[in-house]
């Protein structure tokens, strides 16, 4: 550590003092993401469509932001585990809890959306048997209406 400047050592706890917050910010729009998949459940449940699609609209955007951090935070992690050698780094010592937290809350969300798009599933094949039904109810409908016969000629003279 001796041979480190002033200048590099204020770099490396730059970074991972950076690198902590977009962890916690990770961590914070997971647990938001959960929040949404739980309440998108009973939605998809007793909804209406355009309640399931407003929360489906709102998980993709979740997962666009939970992205973009996560384009961030892979170039600071390659950064950090560079600078990890270094000891007396301010703010690190709790970045790998929070990677695993984040670890945690990654595969409980990707299994809670997989129980939500089965459950997506079988609502939109409900919607659909309910579609069909009407349609081919309206199709029987028109079928009779169709057949009834009319006049070929009209006698205006009388």
């Amino acid at each position: 550590m001796s041979g480190l400047s002033p200048e590099e050592l204020k770099k490396r706890v730059a970074i991972v003092k950076r690198f902590r917050e977009l962890l916690i910010v990770q961590r914070e729009r997971f647990n938001a993401y959960l929040e949404t998949l739980e309440k998108q459940k009973s939605v998809v449940e007793n909804g209406d469509v355009e309640d399931v699609l407003a929360y489906v609209e709102m998980e993709e955007k979740m997962v666009s932001d939970i992205f973009s951090i996560q384009k961030v935070i892979v170039p600071l992690e390659t950064q950090y585990r560079f600078h990890a050698g270094v000891t007396g780094v301010a703010g690190g010592s709790d970045i790998p809890e929070i990677q695993a937290a984040l670890e945690r809350l990654r595969v409980e969300a990707n299994n809670k959306m997989e129980q939500n798009r089965g459950l997506l599933e079988k609502r939109m094949n409900e919607f659909w048997e309910k579609f069909d039904l009407l349609k081919n109810t309206y199709i029987k409908r028109k079928a009779s209406f169709t057949t009834t016969e009319t006049a070929a000629f009209l006698d205006i003279k009388g």
